[in-house]
């Protein structure tokens, strides 16, 4: 039968790791909804933790087709260590960079109860050791430096795996929407002192260009907005300070934009 896969924040339960001590139709059952859920949602392992399950029991599925199933594993033996990046059901569309050993022995049964042993490493190595977290009642996350933590927890808070840096940097994208700004407004100011030296018939082609380019600055400054809020947030560590500096910032280029308008009123219109 297909499950539903438990996904984040859901905790199934409270007791995890609990061995097989039955090898009947109950385990039998456990081991089919795994290799459902599986197909269905076209995935290589599950553990049974994340059908809402707390028996010791991961079901990976082979590159052939077939599937391995192994009851009450445990890592026996290890050997060097990888960072690879992982991703998971339970963390939906999201990844991190863990640290796994590189190669491991494991001991399990089978579903008659016979002892067995394998030896993995590569993919096959990494995936037993991400179901083994399962078994035990946790998930990669523990396996993470502090780093990539507060990282991880950047994208786990704003749904999206697009974060790849948690500090705050000096210079961002939004900062050209500023400078776009600051640039029709420096060139509208000369525009204006201009206005003594036109003659009248081109007081109207001046007129026109200075209100294009206040709607061009008002326009701007509502991208400039919104664009760095969206910007703000992929930066955890300082994405709240960002919030006054944003409002700040808008403040003041509004505040420039009614000087010219109050300048434009008085000596053009």
């Amino acid at each position: 039968m297909i499950k539903e896969i438990i996904k984040y924040p859901t905790t199934p339960s409270l007791e995890f790791g609990a061995n097989v001590r039955h090898f009947n139709q109950e385990l039998l059952d456990i081991i089919q909804d795994l290799k459902d859920t599986i197909e269905a949602n076209n995935i290589d392992a599950l553990a049974a933790f994340q059908i809402g399950s707390p028996y010791a029991v991961i079901v990976l599925k082979k590159e052939d087709g077939d599937f391995l199933e192994l009851v009450n594993p445990r890592i026996i033996t290890r050997e060097g260590v990888v960072e690879p990046t992982e991703s998971t059901a339970y963390f939906p569309g999201l990844s991190a960079k863990t640290k796994r050993y590189d190669k491991i022995k494991v001991m399990y049964e089978d579903t008659k109860g016979n002892q067995q042993f394998l030896e993995a490493d590569g993919d096959l190595s990494i995936t037993i050791q991400r179901k083994l977290d399962y078994v035990f009642g946790s998930n990669f996350r523990v396996r993470l430096d502090d780093k990539e933590r507060k990282l991880f927890d950047a994208k786990l808070e704003f749904g999206t795996d697009a974060i790849t840096d948690n500090g705050c940097p000096t210079v961002f994208k939004r900062d050209r929407i500023l400078h776009a700004i600051k640039f029709i407004f420096v060139v509208s100011l000369v525009a204006l002192v201009a206005k003594f030296f036109v003659s009248s018939e081109n007081l109207l082609l001046l007129k026109e260009a200075e209100n294009y380019a206040m709607l061009t600055m008002l326009f701007l400054t509502i991208i400039y907005f919104f664009y760095a809020q969206y910007e703000g947030k992929q930066y955890k560590n300082c994405s709240s300070c960002q919030i006054g500096n944003i409002i700040g910032v808008t403040g003041i280029t509004l505040a420039k934009l009614a000087v010219l308008f109050g300048a434009n009123y008085f000596l053009l219109w």
